[in-house]
């Protein structure tokens, strides 16, 4: 089961309101149709504005059969039970194996995943999927939302266990953490990709599960998504 744009802590206009640079850390202001079959390539710099740039995630062989696409926000419990039940045995069975290419895409419901997203963009690849899987298995220790809706409790305290876990996964100091999320640009960003999920890719939920460019369901499932991927293997 994906979560229907159920937010967590705040409405989608809390991403908007990051990416017009609404909020302020530190004293510093940053920013809250059917896709395509081909396996995608790398977002290429570019200088327009408002042109999105950031290259997707991938893990496995961009040569691999089936391509699949994982849209997620880290503040996400169901995204979480994907990565914790589902995604190890799609990357044993079938990354790993060179059958699927697998490509990871920010999709933050909230202004707290879009920070998590914010911070692990600061890393390199292999931190950067370490990062992001100690996230979604330690959700209620950096994401909990009596402490997120607590106005009293300033906003570098409410950081502070996700600090801990980039400093402990990436080697972030404080001072980088801070730095990443007062990063305008990089909020802007990944708050334009998550737009473009849903305006363009018709993305409906998290985790959105799209296998060669056709939306799967049962992406949560990890029976139903193996028998799928078993079929489409077989017409190859």
């Amino acid at each position: 089961m994906m979560r229907i744009r159920l937010q967590l802590f705040a409405k989608r206009a809390a991403v908007a309101a990051l990416a017009a640079g609404a909020l302020m850390i530190g004293g510093q202001s940053f920013a809250d149709p059917t896709p395509p079959a081909s396996n995608p390539a790398p977002s290429q710099p570019a200088e327009e504005t408002g042109t999105l740039t950031i290259p997707d995630m991938t893990l496995g062989d961009q040569k691999a059969p089936i391509n699949l696409i994982e849209y997620a926000s880290m503040t996400c419990p169901h995204c979480a039970h994907f990565d914790e039940e589902v995604f190890p045995k799609l990357k044993k069975n079938y990354i790993d194996t060179g059958k699927v290419y697998y490509v990871f895409r920010e999709f933050p419901l909230d202004g707290v995943a879009l920070r998590a997203s914010m911070v692990a963009r600061c890393l390199d690849k292999d931190h950067f999927f370490n990062f992001i899987h100690t996230l979604f298995h330690t959700q209620a220790t950096w994401a909990d939302p009596e402490v997120w809706n607590n106005e009293k409790t300033p906003i570098e305290e409410k950081l502070t266990p996700m600090a801990n876990i980039a400093q402990q996964q990436g080697g972030l100091s404080r001072a980088q953490f801070d730095k990443c999320v007062a990063d305008q640009t990089m909020g802007k960003q990944i708050a334009m990709q998550e737009e473009r999920g849903r305006t363009v890719f018709n993305v409906p939920g998290t985790p959105a599960i799209y296998v060669d460019g056709k939306f799967f369901a049962q992406g949560n499932d990890f029976m139903a998504l193996d028998a799928y991927l078993k079929q489409l293997l077989a017409q190859k």
